[in-house]
């Protein structure tokens, strides 16, 4: 008798809501678990960095590089290191601070003291118009400094830079290296 007729079924509308929730919730967890670290290291024929196998990821601070030919603070030349035959090691060489940048003898570089203290002045007179301006959010002065060391450079080149840098109250040093392969 009769044939039953074949519901042909509507073409149903896609519901993406629960889909852009899920999507809401895996893009929340990348962007909680992603931690970028910015540190520039600038390629240089004169900065060969150390090997360490040190987890310690490095922080935002104020970068000096001491490279064989200079010592650069604030992407900003201070002075240039001298370069001398090695007593111990004929045919190799050394680098020191020039003594002419020494006048008082010792540790003090006056150059390089004025260099630190620069930074200092500018992020006080930075947090100084932040503070006038209702900007509580700007932190202060931390005294953070991540130093770049070629790894031929002595310990009293880095040892100078290091006294003059805590001279202007800088006090957290970290150091770049390249990691090594486990």
């Amino acid at each position: 008798m009769g044939k039953k007729e074949r519901r042909v079924p509507e073409a149903e509308e896609l519901n993406i809501t629960s889909m852009m929730d899920m999507m809401t919730i895996i893009l929340v967890f990348l962007l909680k678990s992603f931690s970028a670290t910015e540190v520039t290291v600038t390629p240089s024929s004169n900065l060969k960095l150390p090997m360490s196998d040190a987890d310690k990821q490095p922080s935002v601070a104020l970068n000096v590089v001491v490279a064989k030919d200079a010592i650069v603070v604030d992407n900003k030349r201070v002075l240039n290191l001298e370069a001398y035959d090695d007593p111990s090691y004929p045919g190799q060489k050394m680098y020191r601070i020039p003594a002419a940048e020494r006048p008082g003898g010792g540790f003090d570089v006056p150059s390089l003291g004025a260099a630190f203290q620069e930074v200092v002045s500018q992020f006080d007179k930075i947090t100084g118009l932040a503070q006038k301006a209702g900007r509580d959010d700007i932190g202060g002065f931390d005294g953070k400094i991540l130093f770049q060391i070629d790894k031929d450079i002595p310990f009293t080149v880095v040892r100078d830079v290091m006294y003059n840098a805590g001279q202007a109250k800088f006090s957290e040093f970290e150091f770049v290296v390249i990691k090594t392969g486990e």
